[in-house]
């Protein structure tokens, strides 16, 4: 078969099965199969593929048709810059949590704390970061790719995402402490100058009505009782013993639980900003 001929049958497979950009995911993926870019693949549209090619192909747009996510297919998603390796494991780093990590290094610009090294003179000292539900590691390893000096720890509940974020860890060339448990669990009896996290905040009502795509996702990296908000009021309800001084916490959060999850944290004292992403939806708290 041609390549155009295996793009033209994949685009159609894809809109049969109702996919979203049928032709666009059929071009993606015979284009990692064959290590092209997209335009590559219309250059050369009347080569005739391989019959591996052919079939790594048919298996691919088989398992996307049965609204398996492009990324686990592929094993790969692009968060910050960065190549990260996902599969069925963890949940897919989206665009949107990158708006969490720029207040982080927007924050890192009032970041002061040096020590004097003999014969060096003043040299900067990073802050503890913790973050909480790491899952792929997407938020800690990105933080530790762009602020180099702070010292970053990565917790989840699940064994298997924590391989896929030491895997990425490794693969990115930044160190990451690494830690089991189930949310505060693994961090109680320590303050942090900076806690950040990305918690399950679809509540069950909310699940059903959910893509197919995102329901191939773990469940336990997106459900959450109290309609979405446990996480938020459990942290809120220990944050103050979990904290330095002058330490704060940057959330990611549903687009429509701003004023709600503001409201735990204020009850306990907090100052609460919330940042807006892409669509300009209500993303991310600042709360300190």
């Amino acid at each position: 078969m041609r390549i155009i001929d295996a793009l033209l049958w994949g685009e159609q497979e894809l809109k049969t099965a109702q996919v979203e950009n049928p032709r666009w995911d059929a071009d993606l993926l015979l284009g990692h199969i064959l290590h092209q870019r997209r335009e590559q693949l219309y250059l050369e549209r009347e080569r005739l593929l391989k019959a591996e090619e052919l079939d790594l192909y048919q298996d691919f747009i088989k398992r996307r048709s049965q609204r398996e996510p492009l990324q686990y297919i592929v094993k790969h998603q692009e968060f910050m810059g960065l190549d990260f390796y996902v599969d069925e494991r963890v949940l897919i780093p989206r665009a949107d949590s990158e708006v969490l990590i720029e207040r982080v290094l927007e924050y890192r610009k009032s970041w002061s704390t040096k020590i004097e090294l003999q014969g060096l003179g003043p040299q900067e000292v990073g802050p503890r970061i913790v973050d909480l539900c790491t899952g792929s590691g997407a938020l800690a390893i990105s933080i530790a790719h762009y602020w180099p000096e702070a010292q970053v720890t990565g917790t989840d509940i699940s064994s298997d995402a924590l391989q896929v974020a030491q895997y990425n860890s490794q693969n990115l060339g930044v160190n990451i402490f690494w830690r089991q448990g189930d949310f505060l669990e693994p961090i109680r009896g320590e303050t942090w100058d900076i806690i950040i996290s990305n918690p399950p905040y679809i509540g069950r009502d909310e699940y059903p009505i959910l893509s197919p795509e995102v329901k191939k996702e773990p469940a336990i990296a997106l459900l959450a009782e109290e309609d979405g908000l446990a996480f938020y009021h459990k942290l809120a309800l220990e944050a103050r013993s979990l904290l330095n001084p002058q330490g704060c916490i940057f959330l990611e959060i549903g687009w429509q639980q701003g004023e709600k999850v503001s409201g735990f944290f204020r009850e306990q004292g907090f100052q609460v900003d919330i940042y807006q992403d892409y669509g300009n939806r209500d993303r991310v708290l600042w709360v300190r």
